[in-house]
C-alpha cells in the first residue's frame, strides 16, 4: 500500500529541509481532507488544527486579503453556505436554513443581540449571506479567526475548499504546521 511511503513523503518535504512545489502542495492537503481509505494516513484532525494555528498568527490584513479571495472565488451556493454556518455559529444560532431565512429578516437568526453586535462593531452592511459584499465576508471570516478560532477549525473541517481557495500560501503554511505536529506526535509515541 503506498500511502505511508506518501506520509513519509509528506514529512521530508514539509518537515524536513527539501522544498515543496504548489502542484505537490495541492496533493496533500487534497490528501488530508480526503475520506477515502487510501489516504487514512494523513490526518484530517491534525490538519485542521494545523490550519487554525496557522491562519491565527497571519496579519490580519494578509489574512482578511486572502479570505476576500476564496470568498470571491467561490460558486454563489458554497458561498452562502460558508457564510451562514459561520454567522451561525457566531450568533448563535441554529441549522442554516433557519440562519439564512432568519438573517434575511433581520432577526439574527434567533441569535438576539450577538449578531448584531457583531455586524456593528465590524460596519457591516448586512448580515444576510446572500447579499454580503466580499469585504464584509472577510471581516466576519477575520473576526471569527481572531475572537473564535474554534469556529474556523469547525469551518475548515466542514468546508476544506475554502483554505484551498485561500491560495498556496495558506496551504503551504498549514502543511508545515502539520508536519510539525504529526512529527511531534510520533516523536512522543517512541518515548
Amino acid at each position: 500500500m503506498p500511502t505511508p511511503n506518501a506520509l513519509d513523503n509528506f514529512l521530508k518535504l514539509f518537515g524536513g529541509d527539501a522544498a515543496a512545489d504548489e502542484q505537490q502542495a495541492a496533493q496533500f492537503h487534497e490528501r488530508f481532507v480526503s475520506t477515502r481509505p487510501e489516504d487514512n494516513h494523513f490526518d484530517n484532525g491534525t490538519y485542521q488544527k494545523a490550519v487554525a494555528e496557522h491562519v491565527a498568527t497571519m496579519p490580519n490584513d494578509q489574512f482578511q486579503q486572502a479570505a476576500k479571495n476564496a470568498i470571491a472565488q467561490a460558486p454563489p451556493q458554497e458561498r452562502q453556505d460558508l457564510l451562514a454556518s459561520l454567522l451561525g455559529r457566531l450568533g448563535g444560532a441554529g441549522g442554516v436554513a433557519g440562519m439564512i431565512g432568519g438573517l434575511a429578516s433581520g432577526s439574527g437568526g434567533g441569535a438576539g443581540g450577538g449578531l448584531d453586535q457583531i455586524a456593528k462593531m465590524l460596519g457591516l452592511g448586512t448580515t444576510d449571506p446572500r447579499q454580503m459584499s466580499n469585504d464584509d465576508a472577510a471581516k466576519v471570516i477575520n473576526y471569527a479567526r481572531n475572537e473564535h478560532p474554534e469556529v474556523i477549525q469547525q469551518t475548515v473541517a466542514e468546508k476544506p475548499w475554502f483554505v484551498k481557495a485561500m491560495g498556496n500560501p495558506v496551504v503551504m503554511g498549514a502543511l508545515t504546521v502539520a508536519a510539525a505536529k504529526l512529527l511531534q506526535n510520533m516523536s512522543r509515541r517512541r518515548n
